[in-house]
């Protein structure tokens, strides 16, 4: 029983991290997407703005507009998908985590009934049989 419970937690533990780089890449889409709309807004201001561009570059603009767009479409979706395995690690942990609990409490049951089957056996075999 205690060579399970040391395999279950150590398997607890890699889920664990798994569980942490998996919200550490939710983070990182996150922060690729935050940047990705500032480099939108800083292009539309650009654009907005009529004193810098005289309309040279709107074609330009307007393309990289488009690129940064598309690819933010992208790191949306992967944040998406990253969402859904980030919760599928944090289950398999939490399952890991209450299987543990379970098998500690299973083993702390049987010490206890050996314990106390131990007492009970000393106790039978001699009424003269005394307590610290």
């Amino acid at each position: 029983m205690k060579q399970r419970i040391r395999k279950i937690d150590r398997i607890l533990k890699v889920q664990e991290r798994l569980k942490q780089e998996a919200e550490l890449r939710v983070s990182l889409l996150e922060r690729e997407a935050a940047e990705l709309r500032t480099s939108q807004e800083m292009i539309i201001q650009s654009m907005n703005d009529h004193d810098t561009l005289h309309g040279l570059f709107v074609d330009v603009a307007a393309r990289r507009l488009q690129a940064l767009s598309t690819q933010e479409s992208h790191v949306e979706k992967a944040k998406v998908r990253q969402k859904a395995i980030a919760l599928d690690k944090a289950m398999q942990a939490k399952r890991t985590e209450k299987m543990l609990t379970n098998l500690k409490g299973q083993d702390r049951r049987e010490t206890e009934k050996k314990d106390l089957a131990s007492i009970l056996e000393t106790l039978a075999r001699g009424r003269g049989a005394s307590f610290p």
